[in-house]
């Protein structure tokens, strides 16, 4: 009966699995599954279910492999496996005979040929989003899964200088090492083109691992024995989009990215998440500069021009405070948070003010809201004025409350600026509306992120007690808390004030 192709190999898990193949049967050979494979390398799988204590431990077990899988089950488990079944899949009632069950077999095989790209030996990407579309359903959002997106370098370019069967050449060879080197992968799919898609059931970090490694392979020793290949590489997990169903689109900015900063390069999308943050940028504005750069010079600057007056219009309305034009609450709280944890994992210092605008709701009592506003536009003038361009940032707390973030900052020369801010503020000029002069002074609180810091929420209740501290001691000053670990500078001593 020559229902496989040459060498198709058959794996089975279970306890009957059959210790010879009769010689009728040919083109293909039985090999046993031993229980607790995380992946089989096999072409197609039989699954017993009695080998697992419970059915939903098997169905996990199944939606992690690629190839198709032929369940033998009881009575009592079929309406649950039919209504979870994969368009590759099938199922029978346990120990039907063997040449019915390699005739079963060998229609699945053909099957799953047609899903087979010819010239690489990667899956079709239809056989991708089925996959991952049924991962999706079926997996706990804790269970591991990245997907690597991998895009030739200018293979038009080599398709246009050394013709066609060049290129073909190419994607064979790229097809023969992605499956040498990602064997334990659940599927490789050829998405198109020069573009292949490769899951793992692994976190991003050990998927930017197996990233780098492909990247330096391909570009040495290369593809072509004449031409120079490359590629770039976007890696991201399921950790890093609310539903599966959105991780292509997610790795495939993070492809652009590796394109966009010069191609040959892996680019991870949590990485490039986290410092879009601390950047103080917006990730979608980015992901759609990489695009445009990528799509040509001209076209670029058309299309980010024009994109980025309206991204930039909806981001100012999602992100930033209208009156201040500071970073409202709800991106402060997220990028302190970034910002946080940007300082443990690097060891660079970070200090962080609370400035309160004194006697803020006198003003507004006597002089009515709009002098109010003005105060607080001053007071945003003045600090403005008194940072760092590039490196710190401001966000509005609440009311007349501001965070001066200031990264790359040790305690003594945080003191120094926050000093220099509640002098200029004390030495504006600003009238109400009315014409009255008004007075402006500032109550500072300060720290700097020290080895006690154990999260973020402790670190705004100290610089909070510093502020409110700074207002009981008569308002118009400076108060900070000393360094915990390591021993505070000569300047920082244990409460210290700074008045006017």
């Amino acid at each position: 009966m020559h229902l496989f192709s040459l060498n198709t190999t058959v794996g089975w898990l279970g306890p009957n699995c059959p210790q010879t193949v009769p010689s009728d049967l040919t083109g293909w050979h039985l090999v046993p599954v031993p229980p607790g494979s995380e992946l089989a390398q096999v072409d197609l799988l039989v699954v017993e279910t009695c080998a697992f204590e419970r059915i939903r431990d098997c169905e996990r077990f199944v939606n992690r492999q690629a190839c198709p899988v032929l369940y033998m089950t009881s009575p009592q488990h079929l309406t649950t496996l039919v209504n979870q079944l994969q368009a590759k899949d099938d199922i029978c009632l346990a120990a039907p005979p063997l040449p019915l069950l390699a005739t079963r077999l060998g229609k699945m095989h053909q099957t799953q040929r047609a899903m087979i790209d010819p010239l690489t030996g990667a899956q079709r990407r239809e056989a991708y989003f089925n996959y991952l579309r049924h991962w999706g359903m079926n997996a706990r959002r804790s269970d591991p899964l990245s997907l690597l997106l991998l895009d030739l370098d200018n293979f038009k370019t080599l398709n246009d200088q050394f013709g066609q069967d060049a290129g073909d050449d190419v994607l064979q060879r790229l097809g023969m090492l992605l499956r040498q080197h990602c064997s334990d992968s659940p599927l490789i799919a050829r998405m198109g083109g020069q573009e292949f898609a490769i899951l793992l059931a692994a976190p991003d970090h050990h998927a930017a691992e197996v990233a780098e490694q492909l990247r330096q392979q391909i570009a040495s020793p290369g593809l072509h024995p004449h031409c120079a290949t490359t590629a770039s590489i976007g890696v991201a997990s399921r950790q890093d989009v609310q539903h599966v169903d959105q991780l292509h689109r997610v790795s495939d900015e993070a492809v652009f990215a590796a394109k966009a900063a010069g191609r040959n390069r892996v680019c991870v999308y949590s990485q490039l998440n986290t410092q879009s943050m601390l950047n103080g940028e917006d990730l979608d504005l980015v992901s759609l500069e990489n695009k445009s750069r990528v799509l040509g010079e001209r076209v670029t600057n058309y299309i980010a021009q024009r994109s980025r007056r309206i991204l930039q219009n909806l981001r100012s309305e999602a992100e930033t405070d209208g009156l201040t034009q500071f970073y409202n609450r709800r991106y402060l709280d997220r990028r302190l948070e970034l910002q946080f944890r940007h300082h443990q994992e690097s060891g660079q210092p970070l200090c962080l003010a609370l400035i309160d605008l004194d006697h803020f709701g006198r003003i507004n009592k006597a002089h009515g809201w709009p002098t109010g506003d003005h105060a607080l536009r001053t007071l945003c003038d003045v600090i403005r004025n008194h940072i760092r361009k590039d490196n710190d940032w401001v966000g509005r707390y609440g009311g007349e409350e501001f965070f001066v973030v200031l990264p790359d900052v040790v305690l003594d020369d945080a003191i120094n600026i926050c000093e220099r801010l509640r002098n200029a503020t004390a030495a504006a000029e600003i009238s109400s509306t009315s014409g009255t002069p008004l007075n402006l002074t500032i109550s500072i609180g300060l720290v700097q992120c020290d080895a006690a810091d154990d999260d973020i929420a402790g670190l705004l209740d100290r610089v909070s007690e510093q502020t409110l501290r700074a207002k009981e001691n008569g308002r118009n000053q400076t108060c900070w808390a000393p360094l915990r670990e390591p021993a505070p500078t000569k300047n920082a001593t244990d409460g210290l004030t700074i008045t006017a």
